[in-house]
């Protein structure tokens, strides 16, 4: 039998304790609490004014919320009750768009997400070679374009680099990668090597390598890293579930990743070390087969969705690349390229037709679709083939997202609201900082006002959901989106007054959209997402009330509680 089989047995006979929670129903009134809360401002999530001071948590379910006297006279001998002293409290954070794996591997690696310039990225590499001597492939990411004055790293940049070991470093985005010569040579890369894929060999004015690898032209250096072993992974993902705990986050929705992904936290699941609500999204590609796509849907049917703690029922499209490179798809041409420029317009990864073929089909199959799409020509062509496919087939809501969208043309936006297609965006994505331009230079002003237009996607009607696209991002933490999404400046303040302001929304908005949101995406809204009876205990404590501080000061903000299916899992109360 194999492990998905025994998972869809554990749902049904009860012989594992977690999957017979996620069958019961919600604990009876007259069983004590197993914690309590009490003497918080705990905003309930159903509106902006709805605060509650207590909740009853049985096992791992709110039974009740109250007032402090009400909520405290059901304590019985065996209650814990944690007094929140006027804490805001929230229902867990719900990353929807994040590379789970990736990111608690490069946990172990160079990591340079703190990194605010070259001099940092040198100091920071340099610190782990010394460290690391024993590594075989020094390999990393975070280094942002800006860092740079052509946007681009090089052999003269990056010179610190020019050691006999491979090093090879991607970008905080993951759509760009640094290979030093050592890692070029491995690779075989050469001035005559010609890359004839969605992506780039970045080369000098003589036609020699810089350095840089765009898109899939990442993969000639990257299939000669060593793959990490089960064992690395299982210890990586570890590492990655304390740290989103520390950061109040309770659920996490996979933006890739494959069978062997999901078997690592049904591993975890079963061995009782996962404290996370995992759901995975299957990567399907242009040459993507149908065999591997009815693998996917068997996977998705045999563990169901009524499981509290794994699902698998999304599929992950990539349809264009970032705008720092170039490689996403405009509908008109970028600012800064020249005409004679080979793709003034960026590009799609695969032919339009075979990405309808495959929304279609997965379609059918039942899937949630997210579909990359950050240029506005890609947003448009991810709405058309939604639009087909939902009006073929109008059996069922699916609720299919967008990700990204960092460009939009204002005759899309109402096309979300209109279809009940989500739209799935990072706030911390849109951080500016001092030096910013690279990304601006390359849209113009003309498409300025609609750059990650949370505001106006929301007076549309349309669902907003927020994440994190961790490791693919300036920062994990959701407070730090929370900061961003409000004021439209970085945790410094900068710009004064924000970046393009008329897109910001409010805090209560911005909650939403990493809370209930992500739980409306996956159809679990009537179970989290909230702090209501009958929800999951899925609880977290601010160290600052962010309904009351300036909200220049939302990034100083700490999470100093996390409660997950009822457990305390992290602890700064004290």
């Amino acid at each position: 039998m194999n492990l998905v089989h025994s998972i869809k047995l554990w749902s049904c006979t009860g012989l594992a304790i977690l999957f017979v929670l996620a069958a019961c129903s919600a604990p009876t009134r007259e069983k004590e609490p197993t914690l309590i809360l009490t003497h918080g401002h705990i905003w309930t999530g159903k509106d902006s004014t709805d605060f509650v001071e207590a909740i009853a948590i049985t096992e791992n379910r709110i039974t009740q919320v109250g007032s402090t006297e009400s909520i405290s006279a059901l304590a019985g001998p065996g209650t814990k009750i944690i007094d929140l002293q006027g804490k805001l409290a929230s229902a867990g954070f719900n990353d929807a768009h994040i590379h789970f794996l990736k990111g608690s591997l490069g946990l172990t690696q160079v990591e340079l997400s703190k990194a605010e310039s070259l001099k940092d990225v040198i100091s920071m590499t340099q610190q782990f070679i010394e460290n690391n001597p024993d590594k075989e492939w020094i390999t990393g990411r975070g280094w942002q374009y800006t860092f740079f004055e052509t946007g681009l790293p090089d052999h003269q940049t990056m010179k610190f680099a020019d050691i006999d070991k491979p090093v090879f470093i991607r970008a905080y985005d993951g759509h760009s990668a640094y290979a030093n010569k050592k890692a070029l040579a491995i690779a075989g890369i050469t001035s005559a090597t010609d890359f004839k894929g969605f992506g780039e060999i970045v080369k000098d004015k003589k036609g020699e390598p810089t350095g840089t690898l765009k898109e899939s032209a990442m993969g000639l250096v990257d299939k000669f890293v060593p793959p990490p072993s089960e064992d690395d992974k299982l210890s990586a993902l570890l590492k990655g579930l304390d740290l989103i705990a520390s950061l109040g986050i309770t659920s996490i929705q996979e933006a890739n990743g494959d069978e062997s992904n999901l078997k690592l936290f049904i591993k975890l699941l079963k061995q009782g070390e996962l404290s996370v609500r995992y759901a995975a999204a299957f990567s399907v590609e242009e040459n993507t087969s149908r065999e591997s796509i009815e693998r996917f849907s068997y996977l998705k049917d045999s563990i169901g969705l009524a499981n509290e703690y794994v699902r698998a029922d999304a599929i992950k499209f990539m349809i264009d690349g970032v705008i720092e490179s170039h490689s996403a798809a405009m509908l008109k041409p970028y600012a800064d390229l020249p005409v004679e420029a080979k793709a003034r317009y960026g590009s799609l990864t695969m032919p339009i037709d075979r990405y309808h073929e495959l929304v279609k089909l997965v379609h059918q199959k039942g899937f949630r679709i997210y579909t990359h799409a950050i240029g506005d020509s890609a947003v448009r062509v991810a709405l058309n083939a939604y639009e087909s496919v939902l009006r073929e087939n109008k059996s069922r809501e699916r609720r299919h997202r967008v990700e990204h969208i960092e460009t939009i043309s204002s005759h899309d936006i109402g096309r979300f609201a209109k279809l009940n297609v989500l739209a799935s965006m990072e706030p911390n994505h849109a951080q500016p900082g001092p030096g910013e331009g690279v990304w601006e230079r390359a849209i113009g002003p003309e498409r300025l006002p609609y750059s990650f237009a949370w505001k106006a996607l929301l007076q549309s009607g349309a669902t907003l959901v927020y994440s994190s696209d961790w490791p693919a991002a300036f920062s994990l933490d959701p407070i730090r989106g929370l900061h961003v999404a409000v004021t439209r400046t970085n945790p410094a303040g900068f710009p004064e007054g924000g970046w393009i302001p008329e897109q910001r929304i409010s805090l209560a908005q911005a909650l939403k959209a990493y809370t209930y949101s992500g739980s409306y995406s996956s159809f679990e809204e009537s179970k989290k997402g909230l702090i209501a009876p009958g929800y999951l205990a899925d609880v977290i404590v601010f160290s600052e009330d962010l309904f009351k501080i300036d909200p220049l000061g939302i990034n100083d903000t700490k999470i100093l509680l996390t409660i997950f299916d009822g457990k305390v899992i992290y602890d700064q109360m004290n």
